[in-house]
């Protein structure tokens, strides 16, 4: 435990002198701030000024919004992780104690258990978001997705400069849960490759009580997300060799 938490303060001491890698932290709580207090004031006002019951939206707003933080906090590992990679601290890693697997088993988790209890803060104190069986599927989800989003960037970006550019271009990827609660029909399956439109289709399947259905498609998400990390894994390894 002591070689994890050298690591963790350094990360610590590393985020807290870059504001772009604070936004892992401080984005989803400001997404909780948001939703708590800002949700009921944009519904009142949207009623009383236009007629829009925007309260309609409730699990499309909070769906929508609980899958951005493994994109937040996945892009703050992963630029953690260029800056390693740049600086061949990977390789260094490899021939102590430590070792690459101890490295690999640290970057994965650690978003994860951020993810984890970020998103359950969201969903116990948003305010928009109801609590039942299915949130915990949602929560193993986008625990998933947290490491998954974090390797995209430091397998595929050359430098950190490109880690950002593609971070925004991940930003597509919240297209899942529009998709989800938008798109009719069989057409939803056109949003299948997105990993965001799984939590966010078994979210609104648990808020409607379709609990079987909500199962199903956290089960084959649960497939897909499993299918995902594996493959970047391998991808980001070929990559430090």
């Amino acid at each position: 435990m002591r070689k994890y938490r050298a690591l963790l303060i350094n990360d610590i001491r590393h985020a807290g002198l870059d504001p772009v890698l604070m936004a892992g932290i401080l984005g989803p709580l400001a997404l909780l701030f948001l939703s708590r207090f800002g949700f009921s004031i944009a519904e009142h006002w949207l009623e009383d000024r236009y007629a829009f019951h925007l309260g309609e939206y409730r699990g499309f707003a909070a769906s929508f919004l609980i899958t951005v933080i493994p994109m937040l906090i996945g892009m703050m590992t992963g630029l953690l992780m260029l800056d390693e990679r740049d600086e061949e601290v990977i390789a260094y890693y490899a021939v102590t104690p430590l070792m690459r697997k101890g490295y690999m088993v640290y970057r994965l988790f650690l978003p994860s258990i951020l993810c984890t209890v970020l998103s359950s803060l969201y969903l116990l104190f948003s305010g928009i978001a109801e609590i039942s069986l299915e949130s915990l599927y949602v929560l193993l989800l986008l625990a998933l997705e947290a490491p998954c989003f974090a390797l995209f960037l430091s397998a595929f970006a050359a430098n950190k400069v490109e880690g950002l550019a593609l971070s925004k271009l991940g930003g597509l990827f919240i297209a899942g849960p529009v998709v989800a609660y938008f798109v009719p029909g069989g057409w939803q399956l056109l949003g299948a490759w997105i990993p965001s439109y799984w939590p966010a289709k078994t979210f609104l399947e648990g808020m409607g009580d379709r609990h079987l259905a909500a199962f199903s498609h956290f089960a084959l998400g649960l497939l897909i997300h499993v299918f995902l990390l594996m493959i970047m894994v391998k991808v980001f390894i070929k990559r430090v060799d």
